[in-house]
């Protein structure tokens, strides 16, 4: 989840932005939030920027052999469908951890990536290392693995 959205829920963000966020120390803690985190490559995650998750194309040669698209005049990204419930399960822990609200457009899209693209072994592998590591679960994966 892009900072901007659960950022903008605090005083530090409304203050000045990430810049001002810098100094603090709920924000610090929710970005490096281990179950937010994924590996990406830096220009898709630069073009993803803050825009809302989508499904509009299925022409994918914006970056090669990354399966995704960004629609800049719309300010839409399409993951590919590899990340898709990884992204849904990532967008409802934050959702529940933070008290971030979805919009009803996203928690339908979140809601059908998630039971479309159940967790592979290694998410639920890599759930339990975070939960070692950082002491909490991602219960939306959990409740998916065996």
């Amino acid at each position: 989840m892009p900072a901007e959205n659960f950022g903008r829920h605090l005083q530090c963000w409304r203050n000045g932005g990430r810049k001002e966020c810098k100094k603090d120390v709920i924000f610090n803690t929710i970005k490096g939030d281990l179950h937010n985190l994924q590996p990406s490559i830096d220009e898709v995650n630069g073009d993803r920027s803050n825009y809302r998750y989508s499904q509009f194309t299925k022409t994918f040669n914006q970056y090669g052999q990354c399966k995704t698209a960004v629609d800049f005049k719309q300010r839409q990204f399409q993951p590919s469908k590899e990340i898709r419930g990884v992204i849904a399960r990532t967008y409802f822990y934050m959702q529940d951890k933070c008290n971030i609200n979805l919009s009803d457009a996203q928690s339908k899209l979140m809601t059908a990536w998630d039971n479309t693209y159940p967790p592979d072994e290694w998410e639920c592998e890599r759930k339990k290392q975070i939960e070692q590591i950082q002491g909490n679960d991602n219960r939306f994966i959990t409740e998916k693995c065996n």
